[in-house]
């Protein structure tokens, strides 16, 4: 048993090189998961005809219970199941400051929540862990 334990780990450490035993060459190409060194693409940042949607009515949308979102992801947005497509809308927290943000829409449940950006919980005034009520509406 000791014998196989070299050829083992041999076989084992195969794929780790960057040439590897020629039947360890060419897994990567069989429809595994995107290289790392990938970047992810920006949600914001690439906007599709998809995403767009058909244009959302203005006025108010309704209350929703909003936390922080992706804090990797600048500017101000926040996603939400009010709204069905991409659209400029005004978020107004309890303690009465508002701004103007994106809605994306979550594809979540009606009444299941929203997610913020971190600028625009900064802008509301709200503690970065807060689970806090805002009134959404479209402009």
């Amino acid at each position: 048993m000791t014998r196989l334990l070299p050829l083992i780990l041999v076989l084992a450490l195969a794929g780790c090189g960057g040439n590897g035993l020629p039947f360890f060459r060419n897994l990567g190409d069989r429809g595994g998961p995107a290289p790392a060194s990938d970047p992810a693409p920006d949600v914001l940042a690439e906007e599709t005809e998809e995403e767009a949607g058909p244009p959302a009515a203005s006025g108010p949308l309704g209350t929703t219970v909003a936390t922080l979102g992706d804090a990797t992801v600048t500017g101000l947005w926040m996603e939400t199941p009010l709204v069905d497509g991409r659209t400029e809308g005004r978020v107004t927290a309890e303690n009465g400051t508002s701004v103007t943000l994106t809605l994306i829409p979550s594809g979540g449940l009606e009444g299941s929540g929203s997610r913020l950006s971190l600028q625009a919980m900064q802008a509301l005034g709200l503690p970065l862990t807060a689970i806090a009520e805002v009134s959404v509406a479209a402009l």
